[in-house]
């Protein structure tokens, strides 16, 4: 018997045979040990944080610098091969999940071997370091100078500063430090054809020209990888003072911010707020963490203040006690107090993740206006999808709230899931008209590119395919990711 082939069939084998080729090729630029192409070792980066969003590719480079990245960049170039650039695999929004199939193929440039720290200039107040670096190594860094890089957020102990950057992080200093943006002085990154942008200069004045570092800031690896960042180092704060503290509502936590920030100014350095129901699930699910408070309490807030004593804290917060506006409150007497205060909003993401399913916002409101996005958001969500759960916790002291409606009890899992879309549509058009943002600090990626399109001004959007199609004009640094061209 004879066995024939169609024409569609050779054609299918020839790519195989000639993707097979492209994948050896490539493993030799960087090494067989900084190469994985074996499906038991490639699956731990094929997927989001959450799990909720799995990819598939054949191979997983490892650079180990500048040189390597562009090697393998310029390969992909000249050949039409998609890239993905993954740092700690940290990413909310499927940015860092690749797409590869049997007719495109799509590789991982994993940065982790590009962790050194290049430069400390402490009279600058400035780091340069491999975009692999994970940030927890970046913050000991500096406090090894007595300086600080105020970035911190609760995957900080596994995230790299490339994702960072390119995801824009926010997390908990954003109050009187900002967002990963602020904290960029410089950035080198290999671009869609192979060649290098350089633009490392740690100086606090630059005015010449357009300021192109920022075009990588927020671009979520689709326009280069960066493989260096220089960071700007803040002095080390003196009288750091941690309190937690309960509220009876989330507009009393409002105007407990609004008294802070009038009795305190730019001290107030962070302002976290936790529902009850995050409390419950650490309870629940992480019950080997302490919860200061307990969680009986509606609202529980973490709130830190520098360059002042303990007494102006306490003082404050007895008066607001008295105003009936505290409910219940400690202030930290030593790191570890301290330690374990930070150590309940660090693990409010594990818990939720514990807990089951659900579906996650990363919002931005006008501060005044979450209480009104509360009040009439989980409601009208409810409408959709039922009664169940709600987490909400956040950086009020910015307005971004982390918002996840789980799963009811009485639905199946994928049930709920099919409604996911019509909860965002009611989560993010109430945003939007309250004037806020569907998206705050976790980027785009794929979860979110399609609401991009419908909530921005379409010149925006047409400005950013121009970018994209001017740098990127082969599509092949993380396609189907942001912004589609």
């Amino acid at each position: 018997m004879h066995h024939y082939l169609s024409q569609s069939g050779h054609c299918l084998l020839a790519y195989k045979t000639h993707m097979e080729n492209h994948i050896d090729n490539l493993i030799s630029i960087v090494g067989a040990a900084n190469a994985l192409d074996r499906e038991e070792d490639i699956h731990p980066f094929l997927e989001d944080w959450r799990g909720q969003l799995k990819g598939s590719t054949p191979l997983i480079l490892f650079p180990k610098n500048t040189n390597d990245v562009q090697k393998v960049v310029h390969y992909c170039h000249e050949n039409d091969i998609k890239i993905v650039s993954q740092g700690g695999n940290t990413s909310l929004c499927g940015a860092n999940v690749p797409n590869s199939s049997d007719h495109k193929l799509e590789i991982v440039i994993n940065t982790s071997k590009m962790n050194q720290v290049i430069e400390v200039d402490p009279f600058n107040q400035s780091i340069i370091v491999e975009s692999g670096c994970i940030l927890q190594n970046i913050q000991n860094t500096a406090e090894d100078h007595d300086l600080i890089f105020p970035l911190s957020l609760s995957a900080e102990g596994t995230c790299q500063i490339g994702g960072n950057v390119s995801t824009n992080a926010g997390g908990v200093n954003v109050l009187k430090y900002g967002m990963a943006r602020d904290q960029v002085m410089g950035i080198e990154a290999v671009l869609p054809d192979g060649s290098i942008f350089s633009d490392l200069k740690s100086l606090r004045k630059n005015n010449t020209g357009y300021d192109l570092k920022q075009l990588f800031i927020g671009a979520e690896g689709t326009l280069g990888v960066i493989t260096k960042v220089s960071l700007r180092l803040s002095s080390s704060p003196h009288g750091e003072i941690t309190s937690m503290v309960s509220v009876k509502k989330v507009g009393d936590a409002i105007t407990l911010l609004k008294d802070a920030k009038n009795r305190f100014g730019d001290n107030v350095t962070a302002f976290e707020f936790i529902s009850q129901s995050c409390l419950v699930a650490i309870n629940d699910f992480l019950n080997h963490i302490k919860l200061p408070l307990g969680y009986e309490d509606s609202w529980q807030i973490i709130f830190e203040v520098i360059n002042h004593d303990e007494d102006a804290l306490l003082d404050f917060l007895e008066e607001h006690v008295n105003k009936g506006l505290i409910t219940n409150g400690l202030i930290a007497k030593s790191e570890k107090e301290r330690n374990d205060f930070w150590l309940v909003r660090h693990s409010i993401s594990e818990a939720e993740k514990l807990s089951g399913r659900g579906v996650h916002h990363d919002i931005s409101l006008p501060i005044k206006k979450i209480p009104e996005f509360l009040e009439t958001t989980i409601p009208a969500m409810e409408k959709v999808a039922g009664k169940s759960t709600v987490y909400t916790f956040g950086h009020l002291g910015d307005g971004n709230l982390h918002f996840t409606k789980k799963q009811p009890e009485e639905m199946n899992g994928d049930d709920f899931m099919d409604f996911s879309k019509d909860i965002n549509a009611v989560v993010y058009e109430n945003a939007e008209s309250l004037g806020g943002s569907f998206s705050a600090e976790h980027g785009i990626g794929s979860k979110l590119k399609d609401d991009l399109v419908k909530f921005s001004d379409p010149i925006k959007v047409d400005l950013m395919k121009k970018i994209k199609k001017t740098l990127d004009p082969k599509n092949i640094m993380n396609p189907d990711k942001l912004i589609d061209t």
